[in-house]
């Protein structure tokens, strides 16, 4: 009996040995799975597996992350509860590259006061039930992000319309980031009380300017607006003229070192304190419509003569666009700007936009359908873009970029098919002398490419080739046994 109990014990000595070395190794793995869990998500060591590469940021984010100086937070806002997992491990790999930033998944539910406790800076966008809002209590600046604002459009020739062609998570998510982070947003000022551009025009520039994270000021004088010296005021195609008072205030703000961006159609009254203010600064205008010539095809578009695609010419402000072949405009009907043989005392007149062999067409005093040209129409080549710089007696200098041409500024079609954008930001960025936020970050594809012939044919190969391999080896193995 002692020998059964004995042996007994012996064995359940054994199992339980083996059960807590079952224990220890179960809780190793375990321990195991949560520590490399725990290094995964806290340095996204995870492998981007999807087809467009969509849950990698780009290389100008992760500098853009790693130069982040302030706490910046996004809260992940749901009213299902539902995750995009894309978005989520792109978040993840943003929280890795910088300790400054973190993100939490919300759900209105649980935290309802997030839809009254933020509202966007730039473009006033209100929290709604699914959105992500981009907040630094540093700065005290926020900006609301709905799903929407990750697709990228194109523009479809054969149906006429914008047709979603990717995504892109990187570039919304990262230029959110900058502007909530930096000191003091950028600023521009749009004069109105003047019948200037508004509606579907305006909202194409204003869009512009909210997409490279401007903040746009109305500001109108005769109401008892007040102009900021440090930031750029837009002039778009006025229709009535300035009041004297109103002519002070812009000329003062010009001999404080306060900078024009100024738009004029061809069709555009000039008014008499408008035009004086104008001419401070040496601008003054060619009364018609500038027509290309018609053997000169590389200076028009195919929609005919007035639609001009002038050459920027290598000065100061448009070499960066020229250096990365943003340099392709379009203008359809434009006026040109008249350049005096002398220029006014402390002005500085410099052309960045010039058609090519072209006439001027003057549609005030004769039939609109009279294009053709006439002996006394002025020919050559013509400014359609001038850059004027006044230095004042406190000695500011005070610059004014013309244009004559507001379709490039307000058309969808030219700002997806050409550069116009660029020039825009270019300009602001050039008289602002600071760097708007748009970072050059690529979409992603939307949809996985069709399988074609093509692509299967080596999968097609290696399984037709397979048995033939079978075949061969079992011929090596039995031809020598052949004779056995």
């Amino acid at each position: 009996m002692k020998e059964f109990f004995s042996s007994l014990r012996r064995l359940w000595n054994k199992r339980l040995f083996s059960f807590l070395i079952t224990v220890m190794f179960l809780a190793v793995c375990v321990l195991a799975a949560m520590l490399f869990d725990t290094l995964e998500e806290r340095f996204a060591l995870q492998k981007d597996f999807s087809f467009n590469g969509a849950t990698t940021q780009s290389r100008i984010a992760s500098q853009q992350l790693k130069a982040l100086n302030k706490p910046v937070h996004i809260y992940v806002v749901s009213s299902t509860g539902s995750r995009d997992n894309t978005l989520y491990a792109l978040l993840t790999r943003y929280a890795a590259e910088s300790n400054y930033f973190t993100f939490s998944e919300e759900s209105v539910s649980r935290s309802p006061m997030l839809l009254t406790a933020f509202q966007d800076v730039l473009n006033q966008r209100e929290v709604s039930g699914d959105c992500l809002i981009v907040h630094c209590e540093q700065t005290n600046r926020t900006r609301v992000i709905i799903s929407e604002d990750f697709i990228v459009y194109e523009y479809d020739t054969a149906t006429g319309y914008y047709v979603p062609s990717g995504i892109n998570y990187d570039k919304v998510l990262t230029e959110s980031i900058v502007f909530v982070a930096q000191e003091e947003p950028l600023s521009v000022q749009l004069l109105r009380g003047h019948g200037e551009i508004s509606g579907d025009d305006l909202n194409v520039i204003t869009q512009t300017l909210t997409l490279a994270n401007y903040n746009i000021k109305e500001v109108n004088l005769q109401s008892g607006g007040t102009l900021d010296v440090n930031e750029p005021l837009l002039i778009l195609c006025p229709q009535l003229d300035l009041s004297e008072k109103e002519l002070s205030l812009l000329m003062q703000f010009a001999n404080a070192g306060g900078h024009f961006f100024v738009i004029s159609d061809y069709t555009d009254p000039i008014p008499a304190n408008y035009s004086a203010f104008l001419r401070t600064w040496g601008i003054d205008f060619y009364t018609g419509l500038v027509m290309a010539q018609p053997d000169d095809r590389q200076s028009y578009y195919d929609e005919g003569p007035a639609f001009l695609m002038p050459r920027m010419t290598e000065t100061e402000m448009t070499l960066p666009l020229i250096e990365s072949a943003r340099d392709t405009l379009l203008l359809p009907g434009s006026r040109a700007i008249y350049l005096p043989e002398t220029a006014p005392e402390g002005v500085y007149m410099e052309t960045q936009l010039v058609t090519g062999r072209a006439y001027v067409r003057d549609y005030v005093h004769v039939e609109p359908d009279q294009t053709a040209q006439q002996p006394t129409d002025a020919e050559g080549y013509f400014a359609l873009s001038v850059l004027s710089s006044r230095v004042s007696e406190e000695g500011k200098v005070s610059r004014m970029l013309v244009t004559g041409n507001a379709e490039m500024f307000t058309n969808w079609w030219i700002h997806e098919n050409t550069y116009a954008a660029d020039y825009l930001l270019r300009g602001i960025q050039y008289l602002q002398g600071e760097k708007p936020i748009s970072l050059d970050i690529a979409g992603k594809t939307a949809v996985r490419e069709p399988l074609t012939l093509h692509s299967l044919t080596p999968l097609i190969i290696t399984i037709a080739l397979l048995p033939l391999l079978v075949f061969v080896i079992a011929l090596r193995v039995l031809l020598p046994r052949k004779h056995l």
